[in-house]
């Protein structure tokens, strides 16, 4: 049975905690996370969730958000406290955080606006972004421009003890779901983890992936200690890539 999101995350910041976990490439370069750094962005995201956002235990939140590292970290903050995440790509076809019923938006996408009391985040992508890049909707927290000041730690995590009920992850097509019924959505290849080299297993995500099956790849290769790459679309994936990355398998597009 797969783990719970806090014990993953346990476990990242204290098995092998400095080996690169996430590895990202996009048009404005490459960034990897060792399991201690993403588990702390996951901690700020945590608590800029709970601080500036109220969000809690049982509150859902729309993911209006591409494949990217920042997703892949606030999706597991979102976990972290305990909310129940709506990837907006799988919203029963809106394909719009307006229509996707959630309590907060995390968005990316200039000109988004929900009404009250509905929240909303905007997210700048870009790895050194700062703020967003223009207006922000009234009321709408930056969250490039928020997330560095709020704690390194967080202390109130959803711990989703083993005799507990299992918890719902993610709500999508109408349905939630919990981690074992998410990360049974994506069959990693064959062997993969199981090998005796001193290198974590490495995936790469093919660009074009879509959010849920990238999560659940997120979640089931990181259980096996693995590593994930993700490449930004229109980014080629070459032979220098895969060898420097020491990719061992691809998972293709969904």
């Amino acid at each position: 049975m797969p783990q719970p999101p806090v014990h993953l995350l346990t476990r990242m910041r204290t098995v092998s905690p400095t080996s690169p976990r996430l590895v990202w490439h996009g048009r404005d370069g490459r960034i990897e996370l060792s399991g201690r750094v993403f588990d702390n962005w996951v901690a700020k995201s945590s608590n800029l969730l709970v601080d500036e956002l109220d969000a809690t235990d049982g509150t859902t939140v729309a993911v209006d958000l591409p494949v990217h590292w920042k997703t892949l970290a606030l999706v597991f903050a979102c976990w972290q406290v305990g909310a129940v995440v709506v990837p907006a790509d799988d919203d029963g076809g809106s394909g719009s955080p307006a229509g996707t019923p959630a309590d907060i938006v995390l968005s990316s996408r200039a000109g988004v606006e929900v009404d009250p009391p509905r929240l909303l985040a905007c997210v700048a992508l870009g790895s050194l972004a700062l703020r967003w890049d223009g207006p922000l909707p009234r009321g709408a927290v930056d969250f490039a421009a928020e997330v560095r000041s709020h704690g390194d730690v967080f202390l109130d995590a959803a711990d989703g003890a083993a005799a507990a009920p299992p918890t719902p992850l993610v709500l999508a097509g109408g349905r939630t779901l919990t981690a074992a019924e998410l990360t049974g959505r994506v069959a990693l290849p064959v062997g993969f983890g199981r090998t005796a080299d001193a290198d974590p297993p490495t995936l790469l995500l093919e660009p074009g992936t879509g959010l849920l099956p990238a999560l659940a790849a997120a979640f089931a290769v990181w259980e096996r200690d693995g590593a994930l790459v993700l490449v930004e679309e229109g980014v080629p994936v070459t032979e220098r890539m895969l060898s420097g990355e020491k990719v061992t398998d691809r998972l293709g597009t969904a």
